[in-house]
Formats: C-alpha cells, structure tokens, sequence
C-alpha cells in the first residue's frame, strides 16, 4: 500500500470521525454521516438548501466544488463565517471537522444565525475573485483543452484558442 492510500484513508476516516460529531450536534443521527452521499443529502435538507445542490454534485469535476461548497455552508451553520474557517473547512477537514464535532465549546447554531449574518464589502470581493479564478481555471483546463482548434486553418503551432492569443 502507498503512503498516498494511506492518507487517503486517513484524511477520509477523519472528514466521517468530525462529521460523525457534527450531525449529532446539529440533531441528525449521527450514522447518517457515515454513509456517503446520504449525508449530503442530510445537510442540504437541515440546512434547508434547494434540492438541486444535492444533484449537482454528481457533475463530474464541478460536483467536488459543489460538495465542498455544501459542506462550507454546513460550517456557517455552526456560526463559523470568517475566511479562515471556510479554508480549514476545505484544505484541513481531517482536523477541522473533528473539532466542531467534539468540542465543547462549539455548538450548532442553525439557520437564523446563517440567515442574519453579513459579509463586509471587501469580503464579497474576494469571494467573487476566488470564484473567478477558479471558475476560469476550470473553463481553461476542462473545456478549451478539450476542443480540437487545429481545423481553423491558423499557424501550426496554434493548439488552442488561448495559446493564439
């Protein structure tokens, strides 16, 4: 077995460990946690989300960004709104999860704390060019790559609309 198995699996045994303590915190049955993609299912309906979101997650490449989004807004639901805790939400759950799920000094706030919360201008901002950046990057590797512009009669070494430019 490779060391990158073994992270994997350890990182995946901490996102369900936290979750697992989560889910009991917000009043959903623990187990519920543990199995995959019911407890997405579970969030968006605690977190009363659109249905919608629950599916688009089976989009493959932007279904990962949709499931971490999911499980950025279940963190909120535990009055955690500032940018640090959103990228230990995404780039340390194996940490970051257990600790909402079993400190004693973390507790599910639910929707009216998510619903009366407002982010600051300059917030908005960097979200947006988070979400553009990410979103061009995708655009570019997943779709521009993908199209075959060799046909247009340009230059030879013209492989992609992007790289003629």
């Amino acid at each position: 077995m490779s060391i990158g198995w073994i992270i994997f699996i350890i990182g995946t045994l901490g996102w369900h460990i936290g979750m697992y303590g989560m889910f009991k915190k917000a009043g959903i049955e623990g187990w519920k946690a543990l199995v995959p993609f019911y407890n997405t299912w579970c969030m968006v309906e605690k977190m009363e989300l659109k249905k919608y979101w629950f599916f688009l997650q089976f989009i493959p490449v932007a279904g990962q960004f949709i499931t971490i989004w999911i499980c950025i807004k279940f963190v909120e639901h535990f009055g955690r709104f500032g940018f640090w805790h959103h990228a230990a939400a995404v780039f340390f759950p194996l940490f970051y999860f257990p600790y909402l799920g079993y400190s004693k000094s973390e507790r599910y706030a639910g929707i009216a704390v998510v619903k009366n919360y407002k982010k600051s201008g300059a917030r908005e901002w960097i979200d947006a060019a988070a979400f553009a950046i990410v979103a061009a990057t995708l655009i570019r590797t997943f779709v521009l790559k993908l199209i075959p512009f060799q046909h247009l009669r340009w230059k030879k070494r013209c492989w992609s609309m992007i790289s003629c430019l």
